[in-house]
């Protein structure tokens, strides 16, 4: 006379999620941002700058265009953009302003 058979739970699968942000080719870092609109990705690296629009298929999500975007760019068939960062232009400003502080 036992008990009432306790029932087996299946493990829960956790799905892997598709990443927003992928590693760029010429710096290395994670900060490769992709936009998709009209069929044009907008491929920009956040910390080097690196700027490319590729044309994809509707179908295409953003890993999709970062693997033909990769596959362009280490095959040398992109014309690469650089974006022009005023964060540069903005710490340079700055420096020079704390110099003239400590000469005063």
């Amino acid at each position: 006379m036992g008990g009432k058979r306790k029932k087996r739970t299946k493990p829960i699968r956790v799905r892997p999620k598709v990443p927003s942000t992928f590693e760029c080719p010429r710096c290395g870092k994670v900060s490769i941002n992709i936009k998709i609109k009209d069929g044009v990705a907008n491929v920009t690296c956040g910390s080097c700058g690196l700027h490319a629009e590729i044309e994809v298929p509707p179908v295409f999500d953003n890993a999709n265009a970062y693997g033909k975007f990769l596959d362009m760019y280490l095959e040398g068939k992109i014309e690469i953009n650089e974006e022009e960062t005023n964060i540069d232009e903005e710490e340079e400003n700055h420096e020079d302003e704390r110099k003239s502080e400590e000469l005063h």
